[in-house]
């Protein structure tokens, strides 16, 4: 099954040979968007790692049903295992950390209302921010081909996102001059971890000594200032970067003492 094509999300458990009918944002994109037809393919996933390929049968204004022909492992994440623990932003900008840890493989996103946060959002802000960031999130799944979704949390506090989540190796990226580089870190492909990135108007101090009384590793991402959006997506970036690196090194240690084939003259 090609890795090309449409790619849709569907909230509801897939199994071969079923046919199912494809909700009104999938029906508008076929219909409307792609003007596919019956007899055309498109990959469908529920989220739980597997990617379907599915023949249209019935392609209607009113009505589009598709049959589930074959199933195959979705794109595998990457490691590490992280969860993105970031400060709420204000417009859009929180929007585009959203899409960005989702295209970079972070499995849970855990927005923080830390003492210099300016977004107030009441109960209802707050679900309508989740079901937009949630509609993000699944938008750059589809895009980006990974087949399990990114858990979203309810905004919490600094000490109730300590408390809940636990990893093994906390990571805080701060700006304060003489801090390490993340360049200079390294990351263990199997080791979870939490990254923490703060609000507009950076860390408070009492935030900080909070952060690292429970370990985490203050970490720097260059000698410039950057925007928070900016530092979360480069900060997930070069953990990334620094994590295949450890493991090209790995690698290569292993196969060092490995007899290597050679051609005869």
């Amino acid at each position: 099954m090609s890795r090309r094509g449409h790619r849709f999300y569907l909230p509801q458990p897939l199994e071969l040979g079923a046919r199912v009918e494809l909700p009104e944002r999938i029906h508008h994109q076929v219909t409307r968007v792609l003007r596919l037809r019956a007899g055309d393919e498109i990959v469908l996933f529920d989220g739980q790692g597997l990617d379907y390929r599915a023949v249209l049968v019935t392609v209607r204004p009113a009505l589009v049903v598709a049959e589930v022909a074959e199933a195959r492992p979705a794109r595998p994440l990457p490691p590490p295992p992280i969860t993105l623990a970031v400060a709420l932003l204000r417009f859009d900008h929180f929007d585009l950390v959203v899409e960005k840890a989702t295209e970079l493989g972070v499995e849970r996103i855990v927005p923080l209302r830390t003492q210099r946060v300016v977004v107030q959002l009441d109960e209802r802000g707050v679900q309508n921010r989740l079901t937009r960031w949630q509609r993000i999130a699944i938008e750059a799944s589809e895009q980006c081909g990974r087949g399990v979704l990114p858990t979203i949390e309810t905004p919490c506090t600094l000490v109730e996102a300590l408390e809940r989540h636990r990893a093994p190796r906390l990571v805080l990226f701060w700006e304060a001059n003489g801090i390490p580089a993340v360049a200079e870190e390294s990351f263990a492909p199997a080791t979870p971890l939490v990254v923490f990135v703060g609000p507009e108007g950076g860390w408070t101090e009492e935030e900080v000594a909070l952060l690292r009384a429970h370990g985490a590793e203050p970490c720097s991402l260059g000698p410039l200032i950057l925007r928070a959006e900016t530092a979360a997506i480069a900060g997930i970036a070069a953990v990334r970067a620094r994590t295949d690196q450890v493991a090209a090194r790995v690698s290569g240690s292993a196969g060092a003492g490995e007899p290597r084939a050679c051609a005869d003259g």
